[in-house]
Order: C-alpha cells, then sequence, then structure tokens
C-alpha cells in the first residue's frame, strides 16, 4: 500500500512538473515580457498633446490674387501651425506633466488618451528655464496615472522604457539602458544640466512623454534636444521634475531659490593651475544678502557640494532646484589655496530689487516720468557709470520688457542677480539705443 501511495505521489509530482515547464515553456508566457507589461500598465495614463499657434505669414500680399500669386501668401495675414507631442498623468484629477516646449505659445492645446478620448487642456504653469509645464484636463471619472519613481538612486547600464508619440505615431515604446546621469546640455540660448541620457530613442514628439524603469515607475522626462542624434536621448530627472510640479501646482509658477552669490564655470586657466577637473568660482556676493552668504569670498574656488563633485555651476542650480528653502547644503572648495567648507541655507530668490539693492548692484537711480523710467542718479564707481549712463537718460526696456513703473523695473531687473551682465534700452535726446550693465564692474 505504502508503495502505491509513494508511486501515486511521483506521479503526481512529475505531473505537476511537466505542466508547469509547459506554461513557463510556452510561446505566448515568453512573449509577455517584462516590457510588454510595463506598457500594457502604462499606456492608458501617456497622453498625445496637440497645440494650436497662430503666426503672422510674413509674405502677405493681399493683392496676391489679383496678379496670380497666390504662392506667396493668399491664404491670409494669419497662419495655423501645430505642434505635437506627449504627456503623462499624474493625479486622478487629471494633472499632466510635459515639456514647455511642447504647449509653448500655444492658443489652443487638446490632449488625446489611448482610448480616444479628447480634451481641451488648461496650461496651469509653466517653467521654461526647465523646459516643464502643468497641464490640466477635466473629466467625469478618475483618469489613469503612472507612478513617480526615484533618480537619486539610479545605476547605469539599468533597463530603460520610453513611450511617446514620435512624429504624431501615437504610443511608441523605444527601449535602451540608461546611458549617463548629471548630462549638460546646450539648447540655443539655454543650457540644461543634470540630465539623465538613454539610448532608448527619443524623437520629435516624444518630448514630454515618460521614461521609465524596468518596474514601470517614471524616473525621467523625455526631452528631445539633439537634432539627428542616433542613440542618444535625454530626460530631465524626476526629482527635479516633482519639486518643479508641485510649485507649478500651488503657485502656477516656480519660485527660483538661491545660495546668496554667482557660481560661474571655473576656467579651463584655473582648473589647470588648481589641477581640478571642474569646479565653480564666486564670481561675485552681495553686500545686501544675508551675513551667511557673506561667508563665501569672491575668488573662491568650490567643488564639491554636499559630498558631491561640481563640474560647472549647472550643477549648483541642479542642486538647489530639488531641495526645499531652508534646507541646508556644505559647500567645499578652496580660498587661496587652502581648504574651506562653508554651509549655507536654501532661500527663494526675491521677487524683485529693492531701491537700495539697484543702487548697489547697478548704481541707478530712477523715478517714472513721461511713460518710462528717468534716471535721476547715478552712483560713482558703479556698472551704471561705467557704461556713461547719467542722469537725465531715459530707461525704456530691462532684457527687452518695457518698464513704465519702478515696481516693473525693479521686477525686471532681478534677473541681475544670477547674471554678470543686464541689458537695458535707454533713450537720451533723440537717440535710442542698448547698453549692457557689467555687473562685475564693481562689487
Amino acid at each position: 500500500m505504502k508503495f502505491r501511495q509513494i508511486g501515486l505521489l511521483a506521479a503526481a509530482f512529475c505531473l505537476a512538473v511537466v505542466s508547469v515547464a509547459a506554461v513557463a515553456g510556452s510561446p505566448e508566457s515568453m512573449r509577455d515580457t517584462q516590457v510588454v507589461k510595463v506598457v500594457k500598465k502604462v499606456s492608458p495614463a501617456v497622453v498625445y498633446i496637440s497645440s494650436t499657434h497662430k503666426v503672422k505669414n510674413p509674405f502677405f500680399n493681399p493683392f496676391a490674387g489679383f496678379f496670380g500669386m497666390d504662392r506667396f501668401g493668399s491664404s491670409g495675414p494669419e497662419q495655423t501651425e501645430h505642434s505635437l507631442g506627449s504627456g503623462f498623468i499624474v493625479s486622478p484629477k487629471g494633472y499632466i506633466l510635459t515639456n514647455e516646449h511642447v504647449i509653448m505659445g500655444g492658443t489652443q492645446i487638446r490632449v488625446t488618451l489611448i482610448d480616444g478620448r479628447t480634451f481641451d487642456a488648461k496650461v496651469v504653469g509653466t517653467a521654461p528655464e526647465s523646459d516643464l509645464a502643468l497641464l490640466k484636463i477635466d473629466g467625469k471619472k478618475p483618469f489613469p496615472t503612472l507612478t513617480l519613481g526615484r533618480s537619486d538612486n539610479l545605476m547605469i547600464g539599468e533597463p530603460t522604457i520610453a513611450v511617446g508619440n514620435p512624429f504624431g505615431l501615437s504610443n511608441t515604446v523605444t527601449t535602451g539602458v540608461l546611458s549617463a546621469i548629471g548630462r549638460t546640455v546646450k539648447d540655443g540660448k539655454r543650457t540644461y544640466s543634470d540630465f539623465l541620457q538613454t539610448d532608448a530613442a527619443i524623437n520629435p514628439g516624444n518630448s514630454g512623454g515618460p521614461l521609465l524603469d524596468i518596474l514601470g515607475k517614471v524616473i525621467g522626462i523625455n526631452t528631445a534636444i539633439i537634432k539627428d542624434a542616433t542613440g542618444i536621448g535625454f530626460a530631465i530627472p524626476i526629482d527635479r521634475a516633482k519639486r518643479v510640479m508641485e510649485q507649478l501646482r500651488h503657485y502656477g509658477r516656480v519660485r527660483p531659490a538661491w545660495l546668496g552669490f554667482l557660481p560661474l564655470d571655473l576656467s579651463e586657466t584655473a582648473r589647470l593651475r588648481h589641477h581640478l577637473p571642474g569646479g565653480v568660482v564666486v564670481a561675485r556676493t552681495y553686500p545686501f544678502a544675508d551675513s551667511e552668504a557673506l561667508r563665501l569670498k569672491r575668488g573662491d574656488i568650490l567643488t564639491t557640494i554636499d559630498g558631491q563633485p561640481l563640474k560647472n555651476a549647472g550643477d549648483i542650480n541642479a542642486k538647489i532646484a530639488v531641495v526645499n528653502p531652508g534646507q541646508a547644503v556644505t559647500l567645499g572648495g578652496l580660498r587661496d589655496g587652502k581648504p574651506i567648507n562653508v554651509t549655507l541655507h536654501v532661500k527663494l530668490m526675491p521677487k524683485r530689487l529693492t531701491p537700495d539693492m539697484a543702487w548697489v548692484l547697478l548704481g541707478l537711480r530712477v523715478r517714472p516720468s513721461q511713460g518710462a523710467m528717468e534716471i535721476t542718479d547715478v552712483r560713482r564707481g558703479s556698472p551704471a557709470e561705467a557704461t556713461g549712463l547719467r542722469p537725465g537718460d531715459y530707461l525704456l526696456a530691462v532684457e527687452d520688457h518695457p518698464v513704465k513703473t519702478e515696481e516693473e523695473f525693479l521686477t525686471r531687473a532681478r534677473s541681475a542677480l544670477a547674471s554678470t551682465g543686464l541689458l537695458i534700452s535707454v533713450q537720451r535726446g533723440p537717440w535710442t539705443y542698448y547698453v549692457t550693465l557689467n555687473l562685475m564692474e564693481s562689487q
């Protein structure tokens, strides 16, 4: 009897093993890979974004039709253009994260889900300096969402999955690996730091879509920047995007943070002299800044932030972009060749200069007059005096933005805190001209 029971158990075990092996080795199960599972899971929350723009036709001729010149613009003085991109839903309430350049200047933004539903979207806020935008759509039922992961613990070589709408081809999936982190990429006049690099194909239309890890969590936001590149795609780290997103949701804009000094990339000459692979130099401090920031001195070389190497000034901006105001960071480096360590607390950059800040930083006092800002006083030894400005000149614009009130002037002039020069438009008598205040002229 015992032998019979043993035989039955052995037979049952063999049958189970064969059954499991058959299932595990079936063609269907082999095709249903982890990538397939992730794509099935996330696709409902990845959206197709189309943005409509009205643009002037520079070749429009209202008489073209009379002279058989239809091809030179008889369609009208305004034309409609469309831009296409991707995005993904981050909240059941319909909040969508995407790239700012996907919807930049759009007069009508439409969002289409994989199930064919289409919604008009409103812009909650944009952050051009980060190339991020937050949209909102409204529906009767909660929307599917993606799970936001982390980008501070990524491993070079781990699998990546990109989902988006390249060239208008909806729900396109590409795969690759994480090629690098902390990349700095230039796009025209803008420089973006701390990008993720992947060899998953990122093409126009992928912009704004999610870059996922093998578990289906969002680790970045795809951004197509380098044209005609093969095997090189970039994504904004999700940790940075999350902080920007929360600020856009609550304030409609990003409140810039700073450490109270101006960092610039270390020159090649300085790097070679100090035998450093990278770093930043404290280009200027501000007498009106809090006493904490004045622990640094002009000319200090900074090489680390919270123990991590600093390659360039963009690394500082990337770091403070993911921390909250009030949080401390520690900067390490050299002062006159000797090691230093300085701890500073991240603060919100002022919304505007005060009149006293403008006097110290720019060397100007102004007052509203005749629809512009009349310069009433110029400080000796200031950038304003070095440029040749004098009382009686009229300041018309700052960085190409017209200023007619002191509030507008002080708000626009805030950009001087984070730059080495300030472009202004000035009128003297019948003449109008541009000058750049060299903010490195005085300290």
